[in-house]
């Protein structure tokens, strides 16, 4: 199996791409050195007021309530991994043990050694990073300095010389990714900032060995590391973001790196080539828009602005994310791992609504403006009762007081690897009264439960038509990387009605949503062809019971019942079954969903109540 995913892996990479691959697999073999070699040499910890942070008086109220509270669990050693999972990591944390599972990995091993992806006792590399990014430190920092408890900031300072005492550059899982130090150098430029901003003799000597000991070594090593090639996706914009962040805020990196201005200009261009020039994320994973957007918009804000067509790219992506995300039950597309660069949201789960709520000046966004400032100029709610398309990107979104429906005809995703797409194209995700009805599945794991992975990503886990045969295109050949990638799905709106089609396997199946203040009416066209299947998965919290024939109707607690009517040419087969679904990254529930088996022709409706 390693031999076959080197072998994919290579027809994904162009010649000079592999020439320079060898060339940096040859070079680690002297990185332990060249590391302790930066560690050594004299650091001028001169320093720059970036990023520039607010002042008290305009604090959120209820922001240092909540700074407080998780401050004083993080302290006692309780994380809220990944946002939701309750988890105890000890304090100072075991850095290199995935709490999920209880398995520690050998601090000891060279980085160059160890295989991330596959990890004894299965495992997840990225459970274990996410204790690794600072995120907390920098949160209890942010504790210490709104409400003036200076002994956080001091435990902080503990566990991250604890960290690098346990972490010597070049040894361990902590130094296999570059994006993951990449956040580390984000959230300790902040970290920094707001220690020097306590005005603290004490903090401040302990920080200058701190900052001696992170930044020299962090930065040479992401920007020598740095992605290229077919791995420049999101990670590259981290590894660019955190390298921006960095020379603002300490110059003399730039002799160890090079001038702030040529990577400004290198993460510009990077910006370009990811965001489409409608606004979307060519990775086609909506959690990884952010994710990426966040990294560039601080960076931005480091080096003061970026060139006018790379910032009103920004902007035109913050507009998307508006247009095509939902809250509060986002139920994001593609692979999503949670990912947090910084901790500035009043809640990690609900980071989406309230970036959603900064973009259009709402007060949910109250406290990302405290930490960031005024949003993005021009972004707009959408208009109700229209469709709105985004034909780049291959989405498609509805909204009135009662429905939101969000089509799906993307690509795959970014690049030759696509390494953050589902097969999803022609998925359709419905919700009823801000209530998530229909569903995108999930991500569900990474590196842990590659089958569940595997499922979650198919075909037959998404509600677009499928061949009851299954399709042998694309296929997954690694954790991200898919081969034999699907042509771009057609997308096209008209009126009210949104048109989609897939060709795949020399067979083109097309999809029509209708949408309006009463009901949404989905229509499949599957030609003469075999017969085909369409899985609507129902979010948790959702059951369905059938009415009569083909008449069903959806309950939910917190909103109205919906009724579904399902008619067609040849329905072979209908019923109510048992699904997984993955509402957070690590986090599995189980739904319903209603199981259609037909050939020709099938409209499947969803009616509000009366």
């Amino acid at each position: 199996m390693k031999l076959g995913w080197y072998m994919q892996r290579l027809r994904a990479m162009s010649m000079a791409e592999i020439c320079r691959r060898v060339a940096e697999r040859l070079g680690r073999a002297f990185e332990v050195a060249h590391l302790r070699r930066i560690s050594r040499q004299p650091w001028d910890g001169a320093f720059n007021d970036v990023p520039k942070l607010p002042g008290r008086e305009h604090v959120p109220p209820e922001l240092g309530k909540q700074l407080a509270s998780d401050a004083a669990k993080l302290m006692r050693g309780e994380w809220d991994l990944f946002g939701w999972k309750s988890i105890e990591t000890g304090a100072p944390p075991c850095w290199h043990r995935d709490a999920t599972l209880g398995v520690v990995v050998d601090p000891a091993i060279p980085a160059r050694k160890i295989d991330h992806r596959r990890l004894e006792h299965d495992a997840d590399a990225r459970a274990i990073w996410e204790v690794n990014r600072w995120s907390e430190m920098t949160r209890m920092a942010m504790h210490s300095a709104l409400n003036g408890d200076v002994h956080a900031i001091h435990v902080s300072q503990l566990w991250l010389e604890d960290w690098c005492d346990r972490n010597p550059a070049g040894y361990g899982i902590n130094w296999t990714s570059p994006l993951e130090a990449a956040i580390r150098l984000i959230n300790f430029c902040w970290f920094d900032a707001l220690v020097r901003g306590c005005n603290d003799p004490e903090l401040a000597r302990r920080q200058d060995a701190l900052t001696a000991r992170i930044v020299p070594v962090h930065s040479w090593w992401v920007w020598h590391r740095r992605s290229f090639g077919s791995s420049a996706n999101n990670h590259l914009i981290g590894e660019l973001a955190s390298l921006v962040l960095a020379l603002a805020r300490w110059p003399s990196l730039a002799s160890m790196i090079c001038p702030l201005q040529q990577v400004v200009k290198l993460l510009g261009h990077e910006i370009l080539q990811q965001f489409a020039s409608d606004g979307g994320n060519r990775e086609q994973a909506l959690h990884y828009h952010l994710f990426a957007w966040e990294m560039c918009w601080l960076a931005g804000a480091a080096a003061g602005g970026f060139e006018k067509e790379v910032q009103h790219r920004l902007h035109l992506a913050a507009q998307y994310f508006v247009d095509v995300g939902e809250a509060p039950e986002c139920w994001d597309f593609g692979d999503s791992d949670d990912a947090q660069v910084l901790p500035l949201p009043l809640s990690r789960s609900k980071a989406a609504a309230e970036f959603r709520g900064w973009f259009l000046g709402r007060a949910e966004g109250s406290v990302l403006r405290f930490w960031l400032g005024e949003p993005p100029k021009g972004v707009k709610a959408s208009i109700h009762g229209k469709w709105l398309a985004h034909l780049e990107s291959g989405q498609a979104v509805w909204r009135d007081a009662c429905w939101t429906v969000r089509a799906d005809a993307s690509p795959l995703g970014l690049g030759s690897m696509a390494a953050h797409g589902h097969l999803d194209a022609l998925h359709v995700s419905l919700w009823f009264e801000q209530c998530a009805l229909i569903v995108d599945p999930g991500t569900g794991a990474y590196y842990s439960n590659p089958a569940l992975r595997a499922r979650l990503a198919s075909w037959e886990a998404h509600n677009g038509p499928v061949p009851v045969a299954g399709r042998t295109c694309p296929r997954r050949s690694g954790a991200f990387l898919w081969a034999d990638h699907h042509d771009r799905p057609y997308l096209e709106v008209s009126g009210d009605i949104c048109l989609m089609s897939l060709a795949c396997a020399a067979h083109v199946t097309r999809r029509a949503v209708h949408a309006s203040q009463d009901q949404v009416q989905i229509c499949d066209d599957v030609g003469s062809a075999s017969a085909h299947v369409v899985t609507w998965c129902l979010a948790p919290g959702w059951r369905i019971e059938r009415q009569h024939g083909l008449g069903f109707v959806c309950h939910h607690a917190g909103s109205a019942s919906v009724f579904v009517t399902v008619s067609g040419d040849a329905i072979e087969h209908c019923e109510i079954i048992e699904c997984q679904v993955s509402p957070h990254f690590r986090e599995l529930a189980t739904s319903q969903a209603l199981k259609i088996t037909f050939r020709g022709a099938l409209a499947t409706i969803w009616r509000k109540p009366g």
